[in-house]
């Protein structure tokens, strides 16, 4: 079984172990949504201000985004089951953190352990994807991975609503310990996806790959993108929760607002395939950042439920055509063998994003109040859509040197 076309072991053990690929990041992603929405208001409970909340959110970022690179180069090297296993034991030992230690500072290391898990987690279930997908089928699977993974983000929130409600934080991280079972099993069961049988680059030099693969054609692109897409999906997941608390939605119709995000992200996937055929890669994606813009700066406006609800759905859909988009693109113009670290890259830049967003409009929402961070948000996505709109393009697979 080799990068970059078909697997010789036929299309039902693809189908099975793409399955159970998705399964995996439907888990993973559940566990994560079990509690991520709720961490801002974890924090006031602790007694953290706004700024401090961007704050911890931002730092607790640094982890996963050191260890994204050599993520990628494990994969490549090692197998995507190697990743998976080490993202597993990252969110455990979140959830022990959690579990044992109530304060700000416990929350800064946890958060940082689970985004290092999603980080790899993220890595895992691409590189599988794109190791035993024929070209032809790529940007579907992707497709599909995406939907599994909103999957899990539309149980997560609804679920750790309930618990966090009716039995308290403490049963919500104990849950995110119970799901890395099964999911220690099912990455276990990868292990069948090997690495790529090509010389790669080890983990200590991993980091030399990295300006050659920036060079490659519309790369750039494709980071930027991936950029302001997670950094508006962070504004949105850093202070939507506090916004509609503020507003005077309970714990469990905030589960449920995030619910609707997740669903709407699902919903969207079958658009990929006709949206791309119909708008090509740059339309779809200046689409895409068009509803995040919309989603970010009506929201200061809405003070109902499903209105909110409406406003979150749009930012979902926004990321569910913009992230399995810039995975695929990501396979382009890169050598099969180092698809692993591309991904890397690319969740490097994201989780950059992550780190920036929260703190800078931390920082604006403390001076200015919650309805400036989202409107500062949505200025910012429609100044890229410009940059997006001459930076995507539709390069081969050249060799890289």
């Amino acid at each position: 079984m080799a990068y970059g076309g078909t697997a010789p072991t036929g299309a039902a053990t693809r189908r099975f172990l793409l399955l159970l690929n998705n399964i995996l990041a439907m888990v993973s992603n559940g566990a994560w949504y079990v509690i991520g929405p709720f961490v801002p208001l974890y924090l006031g409970t602790l007694g953290a201000s706004v700024s401090v909340v961007g704050l911890v959110l931002g730092v607790s970022g640094v982890l996963p985004l050191l260890i994204a690179i050599p993520s990628g180069a494990l994969a490549d090297k090692h197998g995507a089951a190697a990743v998976a296993k080490a993202a597993v034991v990252a969110y455990a030992l979140a959830a022990v953190a959690l579990l044992a230690i109530h304060n700000v500072w416990a929350v800064t290391i946890a958060y940082a352990l689970l985004g290092a898990g999603s980080i790899g987690f993220a890595v895992e279930a691409q590189a599988v994807v794109a190791a035993i997908s024929p070209p032809r089928e790529r940007l579907n699977n992707f497709g599909y991975y995406s939907l599994w993974s909103s999957a899990g983000a539309v149980v997560g929130p609804p679920i750790g609503g309930a618990i966090v409600g009716h039995l308290g934080y403490t049963a919500a991280f104990a849950l995110i310990g119970m799901l890395m079972v099964p999911s220690f099993a099912i990455a276990n069961v990868l292990s069948a996806v090997p690495p790529t049988a090509r010389s790669v680059a080890s983990l200590a030099s991993a980091y030399d790959l990295v300006v050659p693969i920036l060079r490659r054609p519309g790369i750039g692109a494709v980071l930027f993108i991936s950029f302001m897409t997670m950094a508006a999906q962070t504004l949105q997941q850093s202070f939507y929760p506090i916004y509609l608390s503020s507003v005077g939605l309970s714990v469990t119709l905030i589960g449920t607002v995030f619910a609707a995000i997740s669903l709407s992200s699902m919903l969207v996937r079958s658009l990929l395939s006709p949206g791309t055929a119909r708008l090509g890669n740059t339309g779809l994606l200046l689409a895409a950042t068009g509803l995040a813009a919309l989603s970010l700066g009506i929201t200061p406006f809405l003070r109902e439920f499903w209105p909110l609800a409406a406003a979150g759905a749009l930012m979902g859909a926004s990321t569910g055509l913009a992230l399995p988009m810039t995975m695929n693109l990501m396979t382009e113009p890169v050598p099969a063998e180092f698809w692993g670290v591309a991904f890397g890259i690319r969740q490097g830049v994201m989780r950059v994003a992550m780190i920036i967003s929260p703190v800078v409009f931390g920082v604006l929402i403390a001076a200015a109040g919650l309805p400036a961070g989202f409107f500062a948000g949505a200025l910012t996505l429609v100044g890229a859509m410009p940059i997006i709109a001459k930076g995507i393009t539709s390069p081969g697979r050249p060799r890289m040197s």
